[in-house]
């Protein structure tokens, strides 16, 4: 008995080895849009939520916008696996770039990166200059329809859902619009403000404080049903039926990250994303939380790829449309 009391005493006094997933060093957190909308907030609120359990390591965000969200996407893809690099991805990029003609990807999502956690869905509102011709979305129809390729719209990169919805949006509505492309929201609501854009389905948070300075028209939300924030605006698919499209985001990593570090980031995030401060933020920001396992994540990049991989070929939407 005293033998095994001191080979347990002795046992004890050895060194724990480290977990696998001890975070080392700071960790960056790529965001594939510019500063100052919504992902970007995103990003900073969950580094803030969960860098002070790192051990004194930080959570690093980093802008990479252009090429679609893919110079976000490659970056994150080209980082060693080893749990210290992450992304914010857009799920309908993620989605629907595979399937969509035309699209040249510098990397295969599919292969390349790994479902982490689903985050977040937001309404998104079509949104126009106060000093328009047209109020509302029937009254807009008619008048791209008798201006053909009048109009411009913006989108936020090739394949993302502002992409879809624009080329959707003008194809079941029987018009020609020209597609501008910005490297975010924020930049293309200040060039609708500035006169040299028309149209912009936009992320409610982004265009919903200069809709109540006056500076923006709403005009129809891509939601399922009308938002609280702004009750009286009504939905596209009142007009054009079936016509939906909210965006959603999820974290990422580069394939070959162990599974004990995508456990641990979903952990993490799950924890952050439930405190009260997170769920009063987002419920300001009118965001819907959606956090899960990498599992339900993968599961939500299939069913919108069925669902929108259908719409693009209906519509016949591909790059440069």
């Amino acid at each position: 008995m005293r033998r095994r009391s001191l080979v347990l005493l002795l046992l004890l006094a050895l060194p724990v080895a480290p977990r696998a997933e001890t975070v080392t060093r700071d960790v960056r957190l790529i965001v594939p849009y510019t500063p100052g909308g919504t992902v970007d907030l995103l990003a900073r609120l969950l580094a803030d939520a969960i860098g002070p359990r790192l051990g004194g390591r930080s959570i690093v965000v980093e802008n990479r916008s252009g090429a679609g969200t893919f110079i976000a996407m490659q970056t994150v893809a080209n980082a060693p696996p080893d749990g210290h690099v992450l992304g914010i991805a857009s799920t309908a990029v993620l989605a629907n770039a595979p399937v969509l003609p035309g699209m040249a990807m510098p990397i295969d999502p599919d292969r390349a990166l790994l479902p982490v956690t689903n985050l977040i869905r937001v309404p998104m509102l079509l949104v126009g200059r106060p000093d328009a011709p047209y109020g509302t979305l029937p009254a807009l129809i008619d008048w791209a329809r008798a201006h053909p390729g009048r109009l411009n719209i913006g989108q936020s990169g090739l394949g993302s859902q502002t992409h879809l919805l624009a080329a959707r949006l003008a194809h079941e509505a029987g018009f020609t619009a020209e597609l501008v492309q910005y490297r975010g929201g924020t930049p293309a609501l200040m060039d609708i403000m500035a006169g040299n854009s028309d149209l912009y389905f936009s992320l409610l948070p982004e265009s919903l404080p200069f809709i109540r300075e006056g500076k923006l028209r709403p005009i129809a939300f891509a939601s399922e049903t009308r938002s609280p924030a702004l009750p009286e605006v009504p939905l596209v698919r009142e007009v054009l039926p079936g016509f939906t499209g909210d965006v959603g985001y999820g974290l990422v990593a580069a394939a070959g990250t162990p599974p004990g570090w995508i456990s641990f980031w979903n952990a993490e995030v799950k924890r952050a994303m439930e405190s009260p401060a997170m769920k009063t933020r987002m419920a300001q920001l009118f965001w819907i939380p959606l956090p899960g396992s990498p599992e339900a994540y993968a599961a939500e990049i299939a069913g919108d790829r069925q669902v929108w991989g259908g719409v693009i070929r209906t519509a016949g939407i591909r790059v440069g449309q």
